[in-house]
């Protein structure tokens, strides 16, 4: 006699549609529980009460040939879970941020989660009534109450967060503290060493409290001028609009002006590689008619002419994207815990060589 798909034993029928399957479909087609299952698709596949690599595997088969999509939703009023990682970056321009969700999203994959970027800085009404396995907030220390708004989410959530922060302490989540305070006035002194002046090329951040001259980056700028007895230190702060295209444009202007400058400190990485191509497109030999740092890592897939030389935090990416991932896929019971970053020098092409500064 020939089987029938109700004789004992035989494979339980698909679905009718695709993308119909319910989880308890996708459980008796990998012949597991509906527990296993649940564990495997909600991010939490690295417990035990996953099961083995080929248990994930079945599991992940039979989503794929069901075409089982999870609702999101119900998951998290389940498990408390959002299947998902936050990356609250306040801006899309900055290779740097897209350097570290590439690296966030690479990683976050193997765990079967997704990841969501913020281009602005409403993170707060945001996580407030959104689900996700953990965030990355970047703006703590420059919006009106970030570090009391990062515990009234800890609180009120189920967020893993990691705070990037020097003005907090670890709580219920964890800390990244990754000050360039030093690392400023050592781009500074180095350039000093060779140049009459030395200026920060800075983005125009009117939107955040106090402007560009509060924000502490500046404040080490100006800092480190006044201490060489080199100003009016704010006359030294060249600001121009946000974003890539607006910095080459402000750029070209400066560096074919009456006043271009012959040394300077980059405020951020984006900034750099903008500045790198105007000084390309006007004929500047650099590092000798113009020398140039960066201040925050640079991907190398970002510069044009060269390495740029800057200052940040050696294996940046990985170790961020560590921290993140980790906090997202193990959340339960575990206290916060105290990241420190520090910074150094990393040479290229658009300084000179070390004369011994820093």
């Amino acid at each position: 006699m020939t089987r029938t798909d109700h004789e004992p034993g035989a494979a339980a029928p698909a679905p009718a549609h695709r993308g119909t399957a319910t989880l308890a479909d996708v459980a008796r087609a990998a012949g597991v529980s509906l527990a296993t299952a649940s564990f495997v698709l909600s991010g939490r596949g690295t417990s035990r009460s996953a099961g083995s690599a080929a248990t994930k595997e079945k599991v992940r088969a039979a989503v794929a040939e069901l075409g089982y999509v999870p609702n999101r939703h119900a998951q998290a009023m389940r498990t408390g879970r959002g299947g998902g990682i936050v990356m609250a970056l306040g801006t899309l321009d900055d290779p740097w941020g897209v350097q570290l969700t590439t690296r966030v999203r690479d990683d976050a994959l193997r765990h079967d989660l997704s990841t969501l970027v913020l281009a602005d800085e409403r993170w707060f009404e945001y996580l407030l009534g959104a689900s996700a396995d953990a965030a990355l907030i970047t703006s703590i220390d420059f919006v009106d109450d970030g570090p009391d708004r990062v515990r009234r989410l800890a609180a009120s959530t189920q967020t893993g967060i990691v705070a990037f922060s020097t003005e907090m302490q670890p709580e219920d989540f964890d800390v990244v503290a990754s000050t360039p305070t030093s690392a400023i006035a050592r781009a500074y002194s180095r350039l000093r060493a060779r140049h009459d002046r030395v200026h920060l090329l800075a983005p125009d951040l009117s939107r955040r409290v106090g402007g560009t001259l509060a924000h502490p980056r500046t404040r080490a700028f100006l800092d480190a001028a006044r201490e060489h007895g080199d100003g009016p230190a704010e006359q030294l702060v060249h600001i121009v609009p946000d974003g890539s295209r607006e910095a080459f444009l402000a750029g070209l202007d400066w560096l074919t002006g009456p006043d271009r400058p012959g040394a300077i400190v980059c405020f951020t990485g984006y900034q750099a590689v903008a500045l790198q191509v105007a000084a390309a497109r006007v004929g500047l030999q650099v590092p000798d008619d113009l020398e140039f740092l960066s201040i925050g890592d640079i991907p190398a897939s970002t510069e044009f002419f060269g390495p740029i030389s800057y200052y940040g935090v050696d294996d940046v990416f990985a170790r961020l994207s560590a921290i993140i991932v980790d906090r997202a896929v193990d959340r339960e019971g575990r206290p916060g815990s105290l990241h420190t970053f520090d910074w150094e020098f990393f040479p290229g092409v658009t300084t000179c060589e070390s004369d011994g500064a820093r």
